[in-house]
């Protein structure tokens, strides 16, 4: 039983189906020869908005003492803080990408890196970007307030590693570890690219036609 589904029951859910979340898995596992501007690179896809947690992020980047030549922290997206974005010599902000940039930007990084943050209003529900980076075979740290570790894609010590939302000095811990440990980081990627597969736009339908049968039963009932 996964994380995920544990969490529902929990919270007094009876009758649960998974329909996992997908991307394109061949388009996202193409190989390329990657966008690469450092020996140690670490990737983040997303808005630059306060909830992404970038300044956690930019933060965890220079207490890991990676603020140096020989690594680069690549930020790709839009977004309201573009300034906060570049606060160190070593972050790469690039702005929008399309999907084959973004894709590339993947294949020439050792890490993504999901900071998100909850607030007020927002959860992150899941972030795609995960299922899309482990298909190029990248180790994710995501904190525990990202959906696809609530719900059990990364698994912390086996696909990628799990910190505390906000936590800077954590998150500065899971970044020096890998950049420090290049077997590790093989070893999580590989797995990443493996446990990625299962999680298909076909799965995703069968578990909603699953939900939906389930739910015509208990009308009928």
């Amino acid at each position: 039983m996964t994380l995920g589904i544990l969490i529902a029951a929990a919270r007094g859910a009876r009758n649960v189906v998974v329909a996992p979340q997908a991307v394109d898995n061949d388009f996202w596992g193409t190989p390329v020869e990657g966008t690469r501007y450092a020996e140690f690179q670490s990737v983040f896809s997303g808005r630059l908005d306060r909830e992404k947690g970038h300044r956690a992020l930019i933060e965890a980047w220079q207490l890991a003492g990676l603020d140096e030549p020989g690594a680069t922290l690549v930020l790709v997206g839009p977004g309201p803080e573009r300034a906060r974005a570049g606060a160190t010599r070593t972050v790469r902000f690039v702005g929008p990408a399309t999907p084959v940039e973004v894709r590339n930007f993947y294949g020439g990084a050792d890490v993504l890196v999901v900071p998100s943050i909850p607030t007020r209003t927002f959860r992150e529900p899941w972030g795609l970007v995960v299922n899309e980076a482990m298909n190029q075979g990248l180790p994710v740290i995501a904190t525990d307030a990202v959906g696809a570790a609530a719900g059990d894609l990364v698994r912390h010590e086996r696909n990628g590693l799990i910190v505390p939302a906000g936590d800077a000095e954590a998150l500065a811990r899971a970044l020096r570890r890998l950049h420090d440990d290049r077997g590790l980081r093989a070893r999580l990627g590989a797995q990443a690219r493996e446990d990625v597969r299962a999680y298909t736009p076909a799965a995703w339908a069968d578990g909603v036609s699953a939900a939906l049968d389930a739910a015509c039963r208990a009308r009928e009932a």
